[in-house]
């Protein structure tokens, strides 16, 4: 069952982290962010910021 409720729209969630990081889309908070000197990109998913990395190891997974 759904056992955590977001306090903005009341989405349910079955674990804290997936509640956590939906909360990001509605308060904006981008805690990953590109360890690449200069980037200064940041993300609200740590899977999207992984992702970007591409861009910058050629194609490679991040390490």
């Amino acid at each position: 069952s759904k056992k955590y409720h977001c306090t903005y729209c009341s989405k349910g969630f079955s674990r804290p982290s997936s509640l956590r990081i939906h909360t990001y889309s509605h308060t904006g908070e981008r805690p990953f962010e590109c360890p690449e000197e200069g980037c200064n990109r940041k993300f609200s998913v740590q899977s999207n910021m992984r992702r970007h990395l591409r861009v910058h190891r050629g194609g490679r997974p991040a390490r």
